[in-house]
C-alpha cells in the first residue's frame, strides 16, 4: 500500500461501506488458456467506489479481478464487452471499514483465485499498530464460492503485520508477503496449516520491508523497501523448508524508491519483472534465462497523467491476453458518507504494451 494510500485510509477507518451486488460470471467456452487476443489499448472501467489496489486475469475464463480496496471486495471485469459481470463478497469481511481488499493473484494450475483482506492499522500507523484481522480467501470462479478463510493473524498473534500480496507455488501452496516487517507466510493448499516461512531477526514493525511478490516456477521474488537497503529484489527457492533471501543485482544498479507490486508478466514466460512504483510508473527489469540470479535494468514506462489524470497513481501492473497495462489508483476527494470511499467512478487503465517491448529490444 503506498503512502497516499495510508493517508486516504486514515480518512476511511471510521466509515461504513454498502456491498456490491452479484452479476452472473460470462464463460467464454473456449479451451482453458486461450483467450482471444485483446488490443483494445488504454481504455477506462466504469465503476462507482471500485477503487482498484490490485489485479490479475484469469486465462481460463479470460476476465480482469480487481481488488476494491475499500469495498474489501472483488470487481469481475470482462475486458471484452466492458462490463462488470460480477462482485465477488466475503460473508462477515465485506464492508468492514477496517478491512481493505489487497493482493489477489489466479492460480494457472489450480484455477483458483487467492485473496488478501488485510487490517489497515499497520498502513494507517507506519507499522506502530500491526493489530487486526488478515485474512486469505481461496475462491472458486467456477463455483463462485469460497472453499476456504484464514486468518493468518491467528499465525502471527499481532507481532508482525501488513500482509498484503499473495504468490503459489508448483504444489498447491500459497505464500503471502508482510510489510512490518518483511515476513513471508507459507500457508498449505488446504488452508489447515500456516507457517512463518521467512520473519527477519529481530521484529520491528515500525520497518517497511517487502510489498510484493512473483512467482515463476519455484522461484519467489520479492521488492524491498527497507530504508537503506530499500528498492532491492531478492530471490527465495520455494522448495526450502524455510525461506532463505537471495539478493537479485541489478545492472545498472538504479535504486528503486517506494515501489509497491511486482509482476511477472505471464507472455514474458518468467523473464520480465514490471515493479510499480506509485508516484513514477512501471520499472522493467530482465533476466534473460529466467534464474533471476541477476537481472538487468531496462528502464521505465513512465505513467500517463495526461491519460489517466491529476493525482493518479500506480498500484501494479497486469496482462489482458498479450497486452500490458497500468492499474491507476486515486486517493484524493472527500468520503461519500455512509460509504468507505470516495464518489469516483472512472478508473484508467493505461495501455503500456509498445512501450515494455521497446525497453527490451
Amino acid at each position: 500500500m503506498s503512502l497516499s494510500a495510508i493517508i486516504f485510509a486514515i480518512c476511511c477507518f471510521l466509515a461504513r461501506g454498502a456491498r456490491g451486488g452479484t452479476l452472473p460470471a460470462v464463460p467464454r467456452g473456449q479451451q482453458p488458456g486461450h483467450c482471444p487476443p485483446f488490443s483494445g489499448g488504454s481504455f477506462v472501467i466504469d465503476r462507482y467506489q471500485l477503487y482498484p489496489e490490485n489485479a490479475d486475469f484469469d486465462r481460463d475464463r479470460c476476465v480482469l479481478y480487481l481488488s476494491a480496496l475499500f469495498n474489501s471486495s472483488v470487481a469481475v471485469y470482462d475486458p471484452y464487452t466492458a462490463q462488470i459481470v460480477e462482485i465477488i463478497e466475503f460473508p462477515g469481511i465485506t464492508g468492514r471499514a477496517e478491512v481493505h481488499a489487497s493482493g489477489l493473484t489466479w492460480d494457472k494450475r489450480s484455477g483458483l483465485l487467492s485473496v488478501i483482506l488485510n487490517s489497515a492499522n499497520p498502513f494507517i500507523t507506519g507499522g506502530q499498530d500491526v493489530s487486526g484481522d488478515n485474512f486469505l480467501v481461496k475462491y472458486n470462479p467456477s463455483s463462485h464460492r469460497s472453499l476456504w478463510t484464514v486468518n493468518l493473524t491467528a499465525t502471527t498473534q499481532g507481532v508482525y503485520g501488513g500482509q498484503q500480496e499473495v504468490e503459489h507455488d508448483t504444489r498447491g501452496n500459497t505464500y503471502v508477503v508482510g510489510t512490518y516487517p518483511s515476513s513471508i507466510l507459507k500457508v498449505d493448499k488446504k488452508g489447515r496449516q500456516v507457517t512463518p516461512w521467512y520473519l527477519p531477526s529481530p521484529i520491528v514493525t515500525t520497518t517497511r520491508g517487502y510489498s510484493g511478490l512473483a512467482a515463476t516456477g519455484d522461484i519467489l521474488l520479492a521488492n524491498d523497501n527497507n530504508g537503506g537497503n530499500g528498492g532491492e529484489i531478492y530471490r527465495f527457492d520455494m522448495r526450502d523448508d524455510t525461506g532463505r533471501p537471495r539478493l537479485v543485482p541489478r545492472t545498472p544498479n538504479v535504486f528503486l524508491p517506494a515501489t509497491d507490486s511486482i509482476y511477472l508478466p505471464p507472455k514474458y514466460e518468467g523473464t520480465v519483472l514490471l515493479v510499480a512504483i506509485n508516484t513514477v510508473g512501471i520499472v522493467v527489469l530482465r533476466s534473460k534465462d529466467g534464474s533471476w540470479r541477476t537481472a538487468e535494468h531496462r528502464g521505465t514506462v513512465a505513467n500517463d497523467l495526461a491519460f489517466a489524470g491529476p493525482g493518479a497513481i500506480v498500484p501494479t501492473a497486469v496482462q489482458i491476453g498479450q497486452s500490458l497495462y497500468m492499474v491507476e489508483l486515486f486517493f484524493s476527494g472527500p468520503i461519500v458518507p455512509g460509504t468507505n470511499a470516495g464518489n469516483r467512478t472512472l478508473f484508467p487503465m493505461y495501455d503500456i504494451t509498445a512501450q515494455v517491448e521497446a525497453l527490451l529490444v
